[in-house]
Order: structure tokens, then sequence, then C-alpha cells
């Protein structure tokens, strides 16, 4: 009996030795464990992000006064609500549980500094603040992640596209909008589409007071005999114009290629007595166009279908229709064209016009 009860204490002076080396030895994930921001800024500003990914591009952006823009794109104003949510992802994004240490750990998942699908840097002017690397996915919406000044390795709610490294993911692309009310006059090649003052009816403004181009009464100066402007289609071009969105910045370099020194379409508007003309271009080798707005330095892509919308909308065939005709008789002698839902990066809708 004795003999076993000092085999049992033995064993336990080795399990007792063991477990000690063991906590010397092997990193305590558990005391990682933290309720803590991974980012911790303080009051420091953000005032400068750099986007790095694992096939060494770089996007930059820089805060200039009270707006966010792009550098290398000719300091073109970025989506602000886009950085903006950027930046509150990352302030929100919290430690957890630590389920790695080791640099092998860190190799593995891709948050090392050589190693990694992301890496944030957000900076004060030339002061950087604050490192992150993002790495692998464990799941939906969740990364593997660290910070520069951190070896532990934690997962967190984060997308790694929500860092895109691309200009044209962080392109403002309501630069072009304005509001349809404000369209005075829209001449094509053949015509102008003129707005009277006051647009149309009081009633028609609605309760916002604010009246959309659709319910202005447009009017064509020289029509022929037994012609008038078919207004519903009027009053959509006219929002088509106002909600243009683009696809991504080209540039400041015109080039040859974007087929604009014969243009497929050419419309000058009249907004607060300030004309603006926009030039559109065919590419065939991309198969897309390009926009010259004047005013603006910049050649903007559109997408096909965006700019083949906007060409048949600006046609004398949907715009003017024979007086005979009747409302209805209007839509359907004349095929309608996709609404502003249908530009930028959205998929074509159905058009809005069109009579079932």
């Amino acid at each position: 009996m004795q003999k076993t009860i000092g085999l049992l204490i033995v064993l336990l002076a080795v399990q007792l030795s063991l477990a000690v080396g063991m906590s010397f030895t092997r990193p305590d994930l558990a005391t990682l464990r933290s309720d803590t921001p991974l980012l911790d800024l303080g009051d420091r500003l953000v005032d400068r992000i750099t986007i790095d990914d694992s096939d060494n591009t770089q996007l930059v952006l820089t805060r200039q006064g009270e707006v966010w823009v792009l550098p290398e794109t000719g300091d073109f104003p970025a989506d602000e609500a886009k950085v903006d949510l950027l930046l509150d992802r990352l302030k929100g994004l919290q430690r957890g549980l630590a389920v790695a240490t080791s640099e092998g750990a860190m190799r593995r998942f891709k948050v090392s500094d050589e190693a990694f699908e992301r890496r944030v840097v957000l900076a004060h002017g030339d002061e950087p603040l604050a490192t992150l690397y993002f790495g692998t996915s464990p799941g939906i919406r969740r990364v593997h992640a660290r910070t520069g000044k951190d070896d532990s390795v934690y997962v967190v709610e984060f997308g790694v596209h929500d860092a895109a490294v691309g200009p044209e993911d962080w392109e403002d692309k309501s630069v072009l909008e304005m509001p349809p009310g404000e369209i005075e006059t829209i001449s094509l090649a053949e015509f102008t589409l003129k707005r009277p003052p006051g647009g149309g009816s009081d009633a028609a403004a609605g309760q916002s007071g604010k009246q959309t181009s659709a319910e202005a009464n447009w009017v064509v100066e020289s029509l022929a005999d037994g012609e008038s402007v078919n207004q519903v289609n009027a009053g959509l071009l006219a929002e088509k114009l106002s909600g243009l969105r683009f696809a991504s910045v080209l540039g400041a370099e015109a080039k040859a290629e974007y087929g604009l020194k014969k243009p497929e379409l050419v419309i000058s508007l009249t907004r607060k007595g300030e004309q603006i003309k926009y030039e559109l271009g065919k590419r065939d080798k991309d198969k897309d166009y390009v926009l010259k707005v004047s005013g603006r330095e910049e050649y903007f892509r559109l997408p096909a279908y965006t700019g083949d919308a906007l060409i048949k909308a600006a046609g004398r065939e949907q715009l003017i229709v024979a007086t005979s005709d009747t409302a209805g008789e209007h839509e359907a002698h004349s095929e309608p064209f996709e609404s502003t839902a249908a530009q930028g990066g959205q998929e074509p809708a159905q058009s809005v016009a069109r009579e079932e």
C-alpha cells in the first residue's frame, strides 16, 4: 500500500512539473482575451489611409480640408460615406479571444509583415497612427487580423472587400448629378427642349414643393405642324442626365481610342444659366463609352448599357410625337427607355415607362 501511495505521489509531482514547464513554454492565449477595441486611436485624427494587397497594389486616400480625395487620380473626390464607413468599421473591431501568437501562425493566417491579404495604415500626415493586417477568412464577414504592434492573431467581423484597392471602388460617382428641377433646357442636334418658368402645376410639385423634371411642361419652339413633345420621355431624359453616374475615371488625358473626334452623342443642357456640354464617344475595343463633360478635366467610362440607353433616350423618335396621339398612344408609339436606376454600376432595370 505504501509503495502504491509513493508511486502516486511521484506521478503527481511529475504532472505538476510538466504543468509548470508548459506555463513557461506555451503562450497562455486565455490571458489575451479582451473586450477592448483592436484599434485604439484615442482622439487622434486620421487624414491619410493607405491600403495594400498581396499583389503589391496600393491605394491612397487623403483628407483635404473637409473632403477625402484620391491623390493618384488627380485628387478626384472620394465617396465620403464609404470612407467614413471604413473608418467606423476599423474603430469598431474587437479583440475577442486570440487564436494564435506564433510567427508560423501569422504566416499561415496571412497576417504577417510579408504575407497578408490587406494591410491598412492609418496616419495623420506623415505620422503613422496604426497598422492593421487582414488575412484568411474562417467564415462569412469574418477574417483573421492583427495590429502592427501586436503578435496576437484575432478573428474579427470584417470583409477584405471593404478595404478595396481599386480607385473605382472609392470614386464619388455622384459628382455629375444635379437636382432634376434645375435643368432649364436640353439641346440636341435638331431641337432644344425648354422648361417654361415654373415648369408645371403646383399640384404636381407635391407637399415637398420640389418639382421633378418628369412633371415639367417641356416645349420645343421649332416643331413642325402636327408635332408635340412626349412629356414623359422628355422628363425621363432630364432625369437620366441629372442622375448620370459613371463606372470609373479614366484620367485627364485625351486618347484617340475614346472615340470623341466623332461623338456618338452631343447634348448640352442649361442649369441655372450655366451651359454644360456632354460628349459621348464609343470605344470599340472595350465595347463601352467615354464621356467628356465641359467644366471637368476628367474622362469618364460609362458601361455599354448606360451609353446605349442615353443615346436612345435622346432620339427624336422618343421625344417628338404627332399631336393627334393621345397620352396613352404616345407611350405605345414611342418605345420608352430605361430609368436612371439602370445607370452606374447597377444592372439595367425594366423601363419605367413601359406599358404592360
